[in-house]
Parts: structure tokens; sequence; C-alpha cells
């Protein structure tokens, strides 16, 4: 019988959840509804925000807020090129030009001396990313620039100063795939605490049908996927500590370890969301040993945006070593002791 693989990925699905999507099944509720509301109304209060709505997919939840900053075809966004694929594709397919930056030499942040020197008239927006549940303070960055939008779906409740990170900025958004802190299934959600900016985004979501036309999204979130997402708000405390529990093994193994180092070594701000670590030889035998445990360890990225524009790696140096050396390891609170005891002992024994 062939030895189940940890998974480096898994959602925690948990009976509440399943029972959540039931009743919306036998209620008929399948489109946004009281399900979707009520999803939005906590994680409202979950990230201290008071305007959120919910969409299917991070594409729209991009698509949306940067037609609200009226971000338009030969317009500019900087970004980091250590994101996630999908933020490159809107940009693209809305033929916005990306402007992609490095990240720090000695933290995962955004260079903030390079979107000094990459902002321009066209620049309409800064795409802050925060990594493997490392966060930081996004202030200097609103400082160059002021339309900063942020992804918090690693950090969804963290805070800074005691002010949720989600409040700091004009949007943030929080993407719900599987890999994520909360799973829909599919799905996304944007934040903002400013009716004067939330408002204006509302009115590209197709809710009623008006005879005064313009063009809308239909992106809102359906009560099926709500419904998990409910109770996926109410156990990621609960998620968090047990992933915080496991990790601690991780910390003191890595810390055994010849073979590794941490994501990130100067002192940071952080919560559990994942463990990343970074190699000190080859990723490709990094995988290949784990694998023989029956442990799959993945890069963050498939590849960076620099790779995907033929832009030349020695301009993301940074980027660069994350790519070639960051590794993903399993960390969802449904591991087993056992599955933890054998991915501590191969990260002692690998070097």
């Amino acid at each position: 019988m062939e030895k189940k693989l940890i998974t480096a990925f898994r959602p925690t699905i948990r009976r509440k959840d399943l029972e959540n999507v039931l009743e919306s099944m036998i209620q008929e509720r399948l489109n946004y509804g009281d399900f979707a509301k009520h999803f939005e109304e906590k994680l409202s209060i979950k990230t201290d925000v008071k305007h959120v709505v919910a969409v299917n997919s991070v594409s729209n939840a991009f698509s949306l807020v940067l037609d609200t900053l009226e971000v338009n075809e030969n317009d500019e966004v900087i970004l980091p090129s250590f994101a996630p694929q999908v933020y490159l594709n809107v940009l693209l397919l809305k033929k916005i030009k990306p402007v992609l930056i490095d990240i720090e030499e000695y933290n995962l942040q955004p260079s903030l001396e390079q979107i000094k020197n990459s902002i321009t008239n066209k620049t309409k927006a800064v795409l802050l990313i925060y990594y493997f549940g490392y966060y930081y303070d996004p202030a200097p960055y609103i400082e160059l620039f002021p339309n900063v939008i942020q992804d918090i779906s690693s950090v969804i409740k963290c805070k800074i100063n005691e002010t949720s990170l989600a409040k700091l900025t004009s949007f943030s958004i929080a993407n719900f795939s599987y890999k994520n802190l909360i799973t829909t299934g599919d799905g996304a959600a944007v934040f903002s605490d400013n009716k004067k900016y939330f408002s204006p985004l509302l009115s590209f979501i197709e809710k009623d049908y008006h005879l005064e036309y313009k063009p809308r999204y239909q992106c809102l979130m359906s009560d099926l996927n709500a419904a998990m997402g409910i109770s996926q708000c109410d156990s990621l405390d609960k998620r968090l500590n047990l992933n915080e529990q496991i990790a601690k093994f991780y910390e003191e193994a890595v810390a055994k370890s010849h073979g590794f180092s941490f994501a990130q070594e100067i002192s940071a701000s952080r919560n559990y969301s994942d463990f990343c670590l970074m190699v000190k030889t080859s990723s490709k035998e990094t995988i290949k040993y784990f694998k023989k445990y029956g442990i799959e360890i993945k890069k963050p990225f498939d590849y960076t945006l620099h790779q995907y524009l033929n832009l030349d790696n020695k301009n993301f140096p940074n980027t660069e070593n994350y790519y070639l050396k960051s590794l993903m390891i399993p960390l969802y609170s449904t591991l087993l002791k056992k599955d933890v005891e054998m991915i501590c002992k191969c990260i002692t024994s690998f070097y």
C-alpha cells in the first residue's frame, strides 16, 4: 500500500464547515445572499474594518480596486516581482503596465528605495505583499505614494501598534484559495475603512439590473462558498494557535539543522499562517529528499514575475535568492504528531 503523502498545503475543513455548506444548500441559497453578508460581517469584525465585500475570485477583487482607483490602460502599478501570478495576469489583461521591484536584502519587504525610484507621473498604485505570515508597517510606503493596496491573505487579523493592518491603506485584498488561512474553495474579499473609497467600488458590482447601463462585474461570492467562510472565520484563532505550536517544533529543528535557515533571520512580527525555510544547497535535491519520506514541500511561486516578463535576473537579486532557496513545508492544524516528528527529523538530518 502506497504511503499517504503529507501535502505542502491542505485546507482545514471541519464538520462545522460542511454543516454550514449543507445548510446553505438546504435553504437553496446558492447565489449572493444572507450567508455571504454574514461572512462579510465576520470579516469586518475580525479585521476591525468597516466595509467588506466578498467576491468570487482574487482576480475580480484586484480588478475592482484598480477600477475604483481609476487605473487605466497604459497607467503603471508598482509591485514586487516575488508575487502571485494572478496580479500580473490582471494588469496585463487590463493593459496596465506592471513596474516590478525587488524585495529588501535582509527582510521580506518590497524595496522602498526601488519604489521611490520607480514612481512616475503614470504611477497609479503600489501593491504590497505580506509573505509567510511576516508583516510590517506600511506607513513608509504610504508616505511615498498614497494609493497603496495590500495583499493581507497571510496576515488577515494582524495589527500594527494595535491597529488592524487592513485599516491602514485605501484597500486591502485577501485571497481565500485552498492554500490560505481562510478558504471558501475559491474567492476573495476587498476591505476598506473609508466609505469615500468603498462606495465607488460597489458601483462596479452588478447587484441589480438598471435601465441606466454601465459595464459592471458579476462577481459577488455565492452563499455556498460563503457558508464555509463563516465557520472558517470562527475557527481562525484556534487554527493559528495550533499552527504556532507546530511551528515551534520546526523552529527548534531549524536551529539544530546544518541545511536550513529561517526565511527571515532578523526580528520581525509574524503569525503562523505558513512556514517557509531557506535551503543552503539545492532546492531540487531538498524536495526530492523530503518526498522520499512522504513529505511534499514546494516553492512559494512557480516563477517570479520578472521571469514571466523576460527581465534581467540581475535587477532582482534578492527575489532570485528567495526563488532559488525558499521552500514551504507543511503547516496546518490537522497535522498528526507523527507527521510533525517526521518533518522535524527531515529538517535536522538534511544537509
